[in-house]
């Protein structure tokens, strides 16, 4: 199967595409506000280096959230779009999710808090561990809450995210990188796995995860 992975959700815009044979096309760039032109960019880029037609996708799979309000509704428009045109099922997937994911891809860490800027002096964040075949699996919930409320567990080994501000890796007793944002190449890892367990959507069926309010809204097609 041909699965095409993008992720918009927060600075970065990435795309991937994970080719029948097992190869992995690739295109990643920090480019705030930009997103709605580089995705298509990118997307055309990993189509062109594959030699795979858009017709040949299987599965198109997505971040989404949370994270930045605009970016998430870019790459659902777009995956939905895709999904309708092509009639081929989509693969939602939390943006928390891919951030551990890139964190685990990374490093040789087994639990990880990962946490992003949702501005107000809040966070979004959740701990990840390194389950079956090195995929990140959530432990608990995902939550949004105010910086002091984030409960650092002691099996913490490893931080990553733009969430990590300074009050709160002064508290981390372990490596911490906010540099870290999530990456289409890691989510197309998350996306395998749920596809493999039947988690695929139909394209008028997805819903974007904002977090805020506890609300999945219907992404409107």
């Amino acid at each position: 199967m041909n699965i095409l992975a993008i992720d918009t959700s927060t600075e970065a815009c990435s795309a991937a595409l994970l080719r029948d044979d097992g190869a992995i096309f690739h295109e990643f760039e920090i480019a705030p506000r930009q997103h709605n032109r580089l995705l298509v960019e990118m997307m055309d880029q990993v189509l062109t280096a594959s030699a795979v037609e858009k017709s040949m996708l299987s599965y198109c799979a997505f971040s989404n959230g949370p994270g930045a309000f605009t970016g998430i509704r870019i790459a659902a428009a777009q995956a939905q779009g895709i999904g309708l045109a092509l009639n081929i099922p989509l693969v939602p997937v939390s943006t928390l999710a891919v951030l551990a994911q890139v964190c685990m891809d990374r490093t040789e860490y087994r639990n990880t808090l990962v946490a992003l800027d949702a501005r107000m002096q809040e966070l979004y964040w959740a701990v990840y561990h390194r389950g079956s075949n090195d995929c990140a699996e959530l432990v608990g919930t995902e939550r949004l809450s105010a910086i002091s409320e984030v409960v650092i567990d002691s099996a913490i080994e490893f931080g990553g995210g733009h969430g990590w501000i300074d009050s709160l890796r002064e508290s981390a007793a372990f490596p911490v990188d906010a540099g870290l944002l999530p990456d289409a190449r890691s989510l197309l890892k998350l996306a395998t796995k749920a596809i493999n367990q039947g988690l695929s959507v139909e394209a008028s069926q997805i819903s974007i995860n904002y977090l805020r309010n506890q609300v999945a809204e219907k992404a409107r097609r």
